[in-house]
C-alpha cells in the first residue's frame, strides 16, 4: 500500500509542472505581450522604414487587424513582436489592432479561435466594413508590409 502511495504521489508531483503552465488566453494588450521573455528578445528584429510603413499609413477607412497567436508558439514568438512594431510605427488611427492569446490546442474559452476558423498560429486577420480582407498564417511571405499591402489588392 505504501509503494501505491508512493507512486500515486510521484506520479501527481511529475505532472505539476505540466498543469502549473499557464498561457495568455483571451483579448492581450501588445504591452503585455512583450512582458512575455521569449516575445521580448525579438522586439528588436527588424526596424520598419517609413517607405515600408506608408501603406498602413495611407489607410483612410477604418481596419480591424485580429492577430491570433499563442504564447508557447514559436512562430507566434519570432512574429507577434514584428507585427507589434509594424503597427505601433504605421500609428495610424484608422487602424486598431487586437491581440487574441490561444491555449495550447488554439483555442479560448470565448470561442474566438473557433468563430475565427483558427488553425495555426499567428494567424492575422485583417477586416474592413465586417467583412475579412484577407488572412496570413504562421509568417509573411516576403515581409510583414509587403504581406499586408498584397491581402488590399486582391
Amino acid at each position: 500500500m505504501k509503494k501505491l502511495i508512493a507512486v500515486l504521489l510521484t506520479m501527481n508531483l511529475i505532472s505539476l509542472p505540466v498543469a502549473a503552465e499557464d498561457y495568455a488566453e483571451g483579448e492581450v494588450t501588445s504591452e503585455q505581450i512583450m512582458l512575455f521573455t521569449k516575445f521580448e528578445k525579438h522586439k528588436d528584429d527588424v526596424n520598419y522604414s517609413s517607405e515600408q510603413t506608408a501603406f498602413l499609413q495611407s489607410i483612410s477607412q477604418p481596419t480591424l487587424v485580429k492577430i491570433f497567436f499563442g504564447q508557447w508558439c514559436h512562430d507566434s514568438q519570432r512574429e507577434v513582436p514584428r507585427l507589434i512594431q509594424l503597427f505601433e510605427k504605421a500609428n495610424n488611427d484608422n487602424i486598431e489592432v487586437v491581440y487574441y492569446g490561444l491555449d495550447t490546442n488554439k483555442s479560448d474559452e470565448a470561442g474566438l479561435a473557433e468563430a475565427n476558423e483558427i488553425k495555426k498560429t499567428p494567424t492575422i486577420i485583417i477586416e474592413q466594413n465586417g467583412q475579412e480582407i484577407g488572412r496570413i498564417l504562421e509568417f509573411p511571405a516576403a515581409d510583414w508590409p509587403t504581406d499586408i499591402e498584397a491581402l488590399f489588392s486582391q
